[in-house]
């Protein structure tokens, strides 16, 4: 499982001070940017060398309590399914130990043309041996 700690900022919130809904997708976004990181990778090398992109194909999320400004939040990242060209993904936002929102993301690898790719056998070797 991948960790990814960080804060709420003015710019996140409302006027209210809460957490703009879409705003929860660009942090797991983030996340999942840091979980390629930390297994290596950059999304600019994974273009650069190999000719792959990692687009979402499918993403359900649970909206369960409000993140607010200033929080400090936690996303845990795990792999559940992978396959040769794409990869199914449970993330869950969590403040105080406590999962304040869940989502599963289908991930889906493809060339710069688009085209489906197998994910990099490096990469894919990472993604199945993670600690889960």
């Amino acid at each position: 499982m991948f960790q990814y700690t960080f804060k709420i900022y003015y710019e996140d919130t409302d006027s209210g001070g809460v957490v703009y809904y879409a705003n929860y997708l660009k942090f797991i976004e983030r996340a999942r940017t840091e979980m390629i990181n930390e297994l290596g990778f950059t999304l600019t090398t994974l273009l650069k060398d190999y000719d792959r992109l990692f687009l979402v194909k499918k993403i359900e999320c649970d909206y369960i309590e409000p993140c607010k400004l200033e929080d400090r939040l936690n996303i845990q990242s795990k792999v559940l399914v992978l396959k040769n060209a794409s990869f199914e993904l449970e993330q869950n936002l969590l403040k105080q130990n406590k999962i304040i929102f869940r989502s599963k993301i289908v991930m889906v690898c493809v060339n710069s043309q688009g085209a489906p790719s197998k994910i990099p056998n490096e990469l894919h070797n990472l993604m199945k041996n993670q600690d889960g």
